[in-house]
C-alpha cells in the first residue's frame, strides 16, 4: 500500500468497554501478506506499541526469513515499543533471502504457498503471539535502499483485531469476548479527511471449544486439502460479514467505517478458544475528491462490482470555485481490487502452559531483549529448570520463565528447559533449544559525513563514526526561506525524508539538498469584482498557477505586478523564482476598452464592432451571446445614462 497513512492510536478510548472489561490474554495473530512494494522485499517488521518484549509469547518462524530478532525501544519509558524483525542479511554479493514480486494477482486461497518457504511467489506468512492489547500494531516490508541497507517500504494495511474480554460479574453470569478491528495507523496524516480505504471480509467460527491452538496452526486454508482449515480450531466456519469498508476518519472516532466490531459473545465454558479470519482487498471504487471518503459501501453478488448509486465530489472547478459533483451507478463500477493479505487471529481465555518454539541466535556483547520462554498457563504455577549450557552471560529466571542477558562468549549452546509443576515438581512441558553466538570479528566502523547544499540552505546532524550494523540517523533542517528536497549520495537520491535512517555498513558521504522558497500573494482589484487563488509558498523552480474568477456583472482584465501587465489569462502559470505580489484586475462587462469606466468611448467601440469594424476581439460583446450587435449598444447606452 503506497499511501495512507501521523501515527494514530487504535481508537481504544472511543471503543472503551465497561469498567469490568479486561485486556486480552493469550492473543495469537497470524497473517498472509502480499508483497506489493513493486520491488523484491528482504524482510518484514512488526511494531507493537505499549507492550514489552516479555509480552511476546510466540513468533511464526516458517517463512523465507526464519526466526526473527525481537528488540524493545524504551526511548519513552511510559510508551515502550517492541519490534519483531524478520530480515535477510547481505552476504557481500547478494541477499540471503527475498520475497518475490508477484507475477499476477494472488488469490486468498493460496495458503499452501504463503506457508511454504520452498515456494517464492510474492507473499509470506508472519505472526506473533502476545499478552494484552497494543495501542498500535504496524507492519512494514523491508526493502533495499540501494546501498544494501534495509529500510521500511510502504505501510501494510492488514489490520489486527483487538479482543476485549469481560470476565463474569453478577449482572453477567458468563464471560464475554468482543472482537474489534480498526484500520492500522498511517505513518503520516494525509491531507484528506479520510485515510486509506480497504475492503474487509470477516469469517468466524460458529461455536468454540477449549482445544489448544498453536500459532503454527493458525494459518490459511490449504487449497491442497480444503477440508482442513486449521484456523477454525476444528469447528465449521461461516461468513459473518461479507464485505465491509475499513477507513479512518480523522475527525470522527465514531465513524462507522472506522471500526469493524463483532457483537459480544458469551463463553459458557469460560475456557473457549475463539478464532477469526479477516481477508483484505484493495478498494478501487470512487473516492470523494474533497474528503477522501470511499463512496462504495457494499459489494454486488459477483464480488467485484458495487451496488446502488452515489453522488460525490469528482473534481474542483477553479472557474466557479466549486466542487463538481457527479452521480455514478456503482453496479457498473469495479470496487473490489486485488487481495493483499489475510489476518488469522485467536483468543484463548485460559491458555495452557507452554514453551516457545525457538530462542533466536544472539550477538557477542549485545543484550537480548527480555523474552518469555515459558508461557504461563492461566492456572498453572510453575518453576523452570535448565539442563545443559546457556550462553555465558545469559539467564533463565526460574519463576518468571524469562530469558535475558548479554552473551559474553561465542559458541554453540544446547540446553533443555523443563517447566515443572511448582508443587509436585512434575515436568509439564520440555523443549531443547540450540543458540549460536558467532565470534565477533574486528568491529568494522563506518564514517558518516553530512553536508548541506547550498550551505546557506540549512544544516545537518548525524556525522560520526559508527560500528557497522548499528542504526544511524541523519537529520536535515532547512533555514528560513529554504525547503529540504532530498538526501543524495554521489549525485543519486537515497531518501526524500529529512530524517533518514539506515544501518551503518560502509563510509557514506551524504548531501542534504535545499532550494529557496518564494511567497506568491494574489489580490483582486477592485476587491468587490472578483476573487483570486494560488497564494502560497513555493520551492524554487516549482510550477505555480494563479487563477482569477470575476463576480457576476464583471469581467477579468489582466494580471499586473507593480503596475505592469504580466498576463491577460485568467489562469496564469509561471515558474517560482522570486517573491511575487500579483493583482487580478476586473472591470464592468460594459467597460469595453478596459479603462475602468463605462463611457462614450465604450459605446463607440461597440457601434464599430456592430458595423463590422474590427476593434480587436469580442470585447464589445457585452451580453455574451457571441455577437457584437445593437443589443450590446443598447445595454451600454442604458448603463451610461444610469437607467
Amino acid at each position: 500500500m503506497k499511501k495512507l497513512t501521523i501515527a494514530l492510536s487504535l481508537l481504544l478510548l472511543a471503543l472503551a468497554p465497561a469498567v469490568h472489561a479486561s485486556t486480552a490474554y493469550g492473543t495469537l495473530n497470524n497473517f498472509d501478506c502480499v508483497n506489493d512494494t513493486g520491488v523484491e522485499a528482504h524482510g518484514f517488521e512488526i511494531e507493537l506499541d505499549d507492550i514489552h518484549s516479555t509480552d511476546v509469547t510466540y513468533t511464526y518462524d516458517y517463512n523465507h526469513y526464519g526466526i526473527p530478532k525481537i528488540t524493545q525501544d524504551n526511548t519513552d519509558p511510559a510508551h515502550p515499543k517492541v519490534f519483531i524483525r524478520y530480515a535477510a542479511t547481505w552476504t557481500g554479493s547478494a541477499w540471503s533471502a527475498y520475497t518475490a514480486i508477484p507475477s499476477g494477482p494472488i488469490t486468498p486461497t493460496d495458503g499452501h504457498q504463503f506457508t511454504n518457504p520452498s515456494i517464492n511467489f510474492g507473499g509470506e506468512h508472519f505472526g506473533a503471539g502476545y499478552y494484552g492489547n497494543p495501542t498500535a500494531v504496524k507492519y512494514n516490508w523491508l526493502i533495499d535502499d540501494g546501498t544494501h541497507n534495509l529500510v521500511h517500504g510502504p505501510p501494510v494495511y492488514v489490520a489486527t483485531p483487538t479482543f476485549i474480554y469481560n470476565p463474569p460479574v453478577p449482572a453477567q453470569p458468563v464471560p464475554q469476548v468482543q472482537a474489534v478491528i480498526v484500520p492500522p495507523p498511517p505513518p503520516v496524516l494525509p491531507p484528506k479527511q479520510f485515510g486509506e480505504a480497504t475492503w474487509v471480509k470477516e469469517i468466524k467460527t460458529t461455536t468454540h471449544n477449549a482445544n489448544k491452538v498453536e500459532l503454527v496452526d493458525l494459518r490459511d486454508p490449504d487449497p491442497g486439502n480444503p477440508a482442513v482449515q486449521d484456523w477454525t480450531n476444528g469447528e465449521p466456519a461461516e461468513v459473518e460479514m461479507e464485505w465491509r469498508i475499513l477507513q479512518t476518519e480523522f475527525a470522527d472516532a465514531a465513524n462507522p467505517k472506522g471500526v469493524l466490531a463483532g457483537a459480544p459473545e458469551d463463553l459458557p465454558g469460560g475456557d473457549e478458544v475463539i478464532t477469526r479470519r479477516y481477508e483484505f482487498y484493495k478498494y478501487t471504487g470512487p473516492v470523494d475528491a474533497e474528503t477522501g471518503e470511499a463512496m462504495g459501501d457494499a459489494v454486488g453478488p459477483d464480488g467485484i462490482h458495487g451496488t446502488g448509486s452515489v453522488t460525490y465530489a469528482d473534481h474542483f472547478d477553479f472557474g466557479t470555485g466549486e466542487w463538481v459533483k457527479i452521480t455514478v451507478d456503482l453496479s457498473t463500477v469495479e470496487v473490489v481490487g486485488d487481495f493483499f493479505g489475510a489476518q488469522m487471529s485467536g483468543f484463548d481465555v485460559a491458555p495452557a502452559l507452554g514453551l516457545i518454539d525457538h530462542i533466536p541466535d544472539g550477538d557477542l556483547g549485545v543484550a537480548y531483549a527480555d523474552r518469555t520462554v515459558v508461557v504461563p498457563g492461566a492456572n498453572t504455577p510453575f518453576h523452570a529448570t535448565v539442563t545443559g549450557s546457556l550462553p555465558d552471560g545469559t539467564n533463565l529466571d526460574e519463576f518468571s520463565g524469562v530469558f535475558s542477558g548479554t552473551p559474553a562468549v561465542a559458541g554453540v549452546f544446547t540446553f533443555t528447559v523443563d517447566a515443572k509443576d511448582l508443587f509436585t515438581d512434575a515436568v509439564l512441558v520440555s523443549k531443547q533449544y540450540t543458540v549460536t553466538i558467532p565470534p565477533n570479528a574486528v568491529i568494522a566502523t563506518s564514517t558518516i559525513t553530512t553536508s548541506a547544499a547550498p550551505i546557506v540552505g540549512g544544516s545537518t546532524v548525524g556525522d560520526g563514526v559508527y560500528d557497522d550494523g548499528t542504526p544511524v540517523t541523519v537529520t536535515a533542517a532547512a533555514n528560513p526561506g529554504y525547503a529540504f528536497i532530498n538526501w543524495t549520495e554521489g549525485g543519486v537520491e537515497v531518501s526524500a525524508s529529512a530524517v533518514y535512517l539506515f544501518t551503518a555498513g560502509g563510509n557514506r558521504t551524504l548531501v542534504a539538498n535545499f532550494v529557496p522558497t518564494y511567497t506568491v500573494t494574489t489580490s483582486a482589484s477592485p476587491a468587490s469584482q472578483g476573487t483570486t487563488s494560488g497564494d502560497g509558498v513555493y520551492n524554487s523552480g516549482a510550477n505555480v498557477t494563479v487563477d482569477a474568477v470575476a463576480n457576476a456583472g464583471y469581467k477579468f482584465l489582466n494580471w499586473t505586478e507593480g503596475g505592469g501587465v504580466v498576463s491577460a489569462s485568467q489562469s496564469y502559470s509561471f515558474t517560482a523564482g522570486a517573491n511575487r505580489a500579483l493583482v487580478a484586475n476586473f472591470t464592468h462587462r460594459e467597460d469595453v476598452n478596459g479603462d475602468g469606466a463605462v463611457t462614450a468611448g465604450d459605446l463607440q467601440l461597440t457601434i464599430n464592432a456592430a458595423l463590422g469594424i474590427d476593434i480587436g476581439g469580442q470585447n464589445a460583446d457585452v451580453n455574451g451571446d457571441g455577437i457584437a450587435d445593437a443589443i450590446d449598444v443598447q445595454m451600454i447606452i442604458i448603463y451610461v445614462l444610469g437607467l
